[in-house]
């Protein structure tokens, strides 16, 4: 009986990873309505770069800040502003978010980071790249981690056809509780870094599947014992 309380409390321990800036990235998805904005765990923090007012016009219930909320954040794009065209989902307030974003030139190491997390917890980001501009472009972008996992390309696309893309990854933090996003930028002109939204969400301690069989496995041989000795 011993045992198999100590095996269960071993398996409930919160699980790091020896890796844990390495980020899971899902696939890019076109830009289309509110609920694109994952409302998965816990609010962490959030950025829509250069819109002061972004934090008046909640979408999907998630208030973006135009001053970072996250703990300390830095970055090294360039400039930005109201530059890159309105989506058109249904929802204008969001249509209106994505206008805004702050971009890089070309030939540069572009990225941006921040503290604060709690090591063991899993963490998702997101990351909205749009323009409705037709410049007779077509530019997208990679983002990666500080364990080099690189994203499917997300297209901006700057050239009329669609409003743009946003990319979901997930990634457990390490003891140091930092995270960097590195832009690649690319495109038929060379392509520029650009970010229109970005948010992360805390999804508290999440069991890798193999270790979630196994607690299962444990928990329901600690019932049938404890059956078999009533």
């Amino acid at each position: 009986m011993k045992k198999s309380i100590l095996l269960a409390a071993l398996l409930l321990t919160p699980w790091v990873a020896s890796s844990a800036a390495t980020i899971n990235w899902g696939a890019s998805n076109l830009i289309s309505g509110a609920s694109d904005v994952s409302v998965q765990g816990d609010y962490f923090g959030s950025w829509a770069p250069n819109n002061g007012d972004a934090n008046l016009t909640p979408v999907n219930g998630v208030s973006f800040q135009g001053y970072p909320d996250l703990p300390g954040f830095t970055q090294n794009l360039v400039d930005g502003g109201q530059y890159y065209g309105a989506a058109s989902t249904p929802d204008a307030d969001y249509n209106n978010l994505l206008s805004f974003g702050r971009y890089g030139d070309q030939g540069v190491n572009y990225s941006f980071s921040w503290n604060g997390m709690i090591a063991g917890h899993t963490y998702q980001v997101q990351i909205w790249a749009s323009d409705t501009r037709n410049i007779g472009q077509t530019r997208w972008e990679n983002f990666s981690g500080d364990g080099g996992d690189v994203s499917p390309d997300v297209y901006l696309p700057a050239d009329g056809s669609t409003g743009g893309h946003y990319i979901i990854g997930t990634f457990v933090a390490d003891g140091t509780g930092t995270q960097t996003i590195n832009i690649d930028p690319n495109g038929t002109d060379g392509g520029s870094a650009q970010v229109n939204l970005f948010q992360v969400r805390d999804l508290g301690v999440v069991p890798e599947p193999a270790s979630a069989g196994l607690l299962t496995l444990g928990l329901a041989g600690a019932a049938l014992r404890r059956r078999r000795s009533a």
